[in-house]
């Protein structure tokens, strides 16, 4: 491509936005990174990377940059949100935004829709797409009355997830086994000024959970498919992916498209479902409008979604979403060793099982021989956990995902 296409700014992410700087990278986009001093996409040689001179990052600071002078060098620059914060920005100033840089088009109120949990379920439940029992949690008085008439266990969700990172870390909620944890956890939580959903926790393990992935067009048609299955997580049920494969899914095609076109999608978005082993069902878990996590794997199987993501903003013709490889499989080794660990010790996982499985040809999401710099970092950082959790007898918690 020639050298004066349009530069792309990555506000935002971990995982995914090091996939997307190495993506646009290798096809001589200029590409630039504003995010935490720590994360990982500012140790990639794939861009370059925005800092403040007052040492403040975080997403006012993002803000006030993009909206401000400081990036009128990057003005016609391609925007691409990475993490939820980077979404709240574009809810609160995509027009301003789009005055100045070339934004996706997915309208504000869909934005918000699929960032807050409850709008989601709400707005699944309202498509005719399966959802876990939810029910809206404001006040102790919405607890007693749940406390008195639900089936434990039952867990708490964040409306937005990274509002709870910052207080719990990379779990994804909290779990009561009863009445007087549930009262406990919703005061806890509503200390830290945190909105929460609660909902039924559907049983089964990890590898009930599968996601889909697609573009959406103006006439509401999906531009691409990508489907993949979780294997393992950790910790079990409830942290980050740290194995997965991809797959070819018509059904959960079928219900993320019937969702999708419910709430107007217009651009990117991946959707999460579990299969609830006691009904047999797809139920809807999560959904975000964003480049996610398994964004090496789309791409190592085939599918250079962030270069098409890019060439559709530009008014380029993305070249062809040819089939991807069906199979692939990723992993994060640490993480998925101590899961095998968790796994073993409830008798779910043999020894021989994992050591057959990992065996097999995996993509390693942040690793690349050519550019090492962030999967060490990342290594330390893990390892800086995992003594801490020597230390003080809690939970490794697992890496950043986005």
């Amino acid at each position: 491509m020639p050298r004066n296409d349009p530069p792309a700014v990555i506000v935002g992410g971990d995982t995914n936005a090091l996939a997307v700087a190495r993506s646009l990278n290798r096809r001589g986009i200029a590409v630039y990174a504003l995010n935490h001093a720590d994360s990982l996409v500012y140790r990639t040689r794939s861009c370059k990377k925005i800092y403040f001179k007052d040492g403040i990052d975080g997403a006012d600071a993002w803000e006030r940059f993009l909206l401000g002078e400081d990036s009128d060098d990057l003005r016609g620059a391609v925007l691409l949100p990475c993490n939820d914060e980077a979404i709240e920005i574009l809810i609160r100033s995509g027009e301003k935004l789009a005055e100045k840089f070339i934004v996706e088009e997915i309208r504000a109120e869909t934005r918000r829709c699929l960032l807050d949990k409850l709008s989601t379920y709400r707005a699944a439940r309202a498509a005719g797409v399966p959802t876990p029992n939810f029910w809206p949690a404001t006040s102790l008085t919405d607890i007693e009355g749940l406390a008195l008439n639900a089936s434990f266990p039952v867990i708490i969700k964040p409306l937005l997830s990274h509002s709870f990172r910052r207080a719990y870390g990379y779990t994804k909620y909290l779990r009561a086994e009863n009445a007087d944890e549930l009262r406990r956890l919703f005061r806890e939580a509503s200390a830290r000024s945190i909105d929460v959903v609660v909902m039924e926790f559907v049983p089964g393990d990890d590898n009930l959970s599968r996601s889909y992935c697609t573009y959406m067009d103006s006439g509401g048609q999906p531009l691409f498919d990508f489907t993949k299955r979780v294997i393992r997580r950790y910790p079990r049920n409830m942290g980050g992916e740290c194995s997965g494969v991809t797959t070819e899914d018509p059904e959960i095609r079928e219900l993320a498209l019937k969702f999708y076109r419910h709430v107007g999608l217009r651009g990117l978005a991946t959707v999460e479902f579990k299969r609830d082993p006691r009904d047999g069902r797809l139920k809807i878990i999560e959904c975000n409008g964003r480049f996610t996590a398994p964004l090496p794997l789309a791409h190592a199987s085939g599918l250079d979604i962030a270069g098409f993501v890019y060439d559709r903003l530009t008014g380029r013709e993305p070249g062809p979403m040819r089939p991807y490889r069906i199979g692939l499989r990723w992993m994060r080794p640490v993480e998925d060793t101590l899961a095998f660990l968790e796994l073993r010790r409830l008798g779910k996982i043999t020894t021989g099982a994992w050591l057959r499985d990992v065996l097999r040809p995996q993509v390693l999401p942040n690793f690349r021989l050519t550019d090492p710099l962030p999967s060490a970092v990342e290594f330390a950082a893990l390892l800086r956990r995992i003594a801490k959790r020597l230390l003080t007898g809690r939970k490794t918690q697992p890496a950043a995902l986005s």
